[in-house]
């Protein structure tokens, strides 16, 4: 690994730009599938097939999650080979998943020159999942009212 050489200012200042950018594409992900949602509940009519509209519903929220998930990991490690921390996309991939998804194994380590950069992706990571849990959890109360307010059909 060659890796650059920022100041821990300028660190902070593009960590939290990622970050930033990661909320809005989360966000965004989000809140323009919606009207998606509601034209695939209306062509699996619930009433006539329920059990298909909310298999219908939880996949398209799970494709807009992991896309959306994908999309922030592409973003981080495309920096990380900007930045010359690593000269392939498969090592800079799996350090983007892995500090992402806030595993960490420790296996790659960063200098000291990006590692404060690199914790935003942990907090971008940690904060798009609990948007992502929040949202998934909405949808299914939406969907399947009946069992989360302790009855059954």
């Amino acid at each position: 690994m060659r890796g650059s050489r920022m100041t821990t200012a300028a660190q902070i200042l593009l960590g939290t730009a990622l970050l930033a950018t990661c909320s809005i594409v989360h966000v965004s992900a989000v809140a323009l599938s919606i009207p998606l949602f509601q034209r695939v509940a209306v062509l699996v009519d619930g009433d006539r097939r329920p059990k298909l509209r909310v298999l219908a519903l939880l996949l398209l929220t799970i494709g807009v999650l992991l896309a959306a998930h994908t999309i922030q990991i592409w973003i981080w490690s495309v920096l990380f080979i900007a930045q010359g921390e690593f000269e392939s996309l498969p090592e800079s991939f799996y350090f983007a998943t892995v500090t992402y998804t806030t595993l960490g194994y420790g296996d790659i380590v960063l200098d000291s020159g990006a590692r404060i950069v690199a914790t935003f992706a942990a907090i971008a990571g940690l904060l798009t999942f609990g948007i992502s849990t929040a949202f998934l959890f909405g949808v299914l109360t939406r969907i399947m009212p009946d069992v989360f307010e302790g009855h059954s059909r």
